[in-house]
């Protein structure tokens, strides 16, 4: 089967002062950056709700999030040659994994980016190709990182089944104090959120799941990046993956 042809390469915008990320290709231009856009293709209840994304060193994922709090997260490893993007990854419904997803496209640096995915293997749902079509967000990406904004309570949900909101709470350096799912689902976490670049509004997140019989997310370690948004840093974008562990969680949470 043909893969997904790579969109036109278009002009190249000024050098990101985050750093290229990916490998290969000696590439100068970089696509790190946190995007807004949407979806078309791949699983039809999600066409049309907006995509929160980001870029940062070969690390791409982006979630969806209805109304109802089910959500879809992909998460890849990327190669960025010239302005060209491929790579790997997966596809997950708001925690367990769905698809394994192949990825291509290409980026206008601190403009734009148009990846196609394509599920590959083990094919649930007969799962059908699609594209993500991203605006480079400045505003969002701009304000440093810090975490003594994470410090306090969030909550948000990630599935539309009883139970399914994910707590968490932060001390002012970005440690999770305490943190579970509402019951019956009987997940605990512990972990931290840490700045990637002090000077950039992006975090690493490395979030441990205790697992349980009823937990969604299975014991082990989750990573993944983060972001703040709103005028007091009042929400907060996680989205953490595991591919051995076959889950992952996309929550938009909101400080209590």
């Amino acid at each position: 089967m043909t893969f997904l042809k790579y969109l036109p390469v278009i002009a190249l915008a000024t050098t990101l002062n985050v750093g290229c990320g990916g490998g290969g290709g000696g590439s100068t231009a970089s696509p790190n950056g946190i995007y807004i856009g949407n979806i078309t293709g791949g699983e039809p209840s999600f066409n049309g709700i907006e995509e929160k994304g980001i870029i940062y060193n070969g690390r791409f994922m982006t979630l969806s999030n209805q109304a109802n709090g089910i959500s879809q997260l992909f998460d890849a490893s990327l190669t960025i040659t010239n302005t060209s993007l491929s790579g790997s990854g997966f596809r997950y419904d708001s925690s367990s994994l769905r698809n394994s997803i192949g990825y291509d496209g290409t980026f206008i640096e601190k403009q734009s980016t148009a990846i196609n995915f394509i599920a590959t293997g083990s094919n649930l749902n007969n799962f059908p190709a699609g594209a993500f079509n991203l605006t480079y967000s400045s505003s969002i990406l701009a304000k440093g990182a810090d975490t003594s904004r994470l410090q306090g309570s969030w909550s948000g949900i990630f599935d539309s089944g009883f139970g399914s909101i994910m707590d968490l709470n932060f001390d002012t350096n970005g440690s999770i104090t305490s943190g579970s799912d509402q019951a019956p689902l009987d997940c605990t976490f512990t972990g931290n959120i840490t700045p990637a670049d002090s000077s950039i509004n992006v975090y690493n997140a490395s979030i441990t799941s205790s697992g349980g019989s009823q937990c969604t997310m299975p014991a082990g370690t989750y990573t993944g990046l983060a972001w703040t948004e709103g005028d007091t840093d009042g929400t907060l974008v996680l989205m953490i993956a595991n591919g051995t562990l076959k889950g992952g969680r996309a929550v938009i949470l909101t400080k209590n």
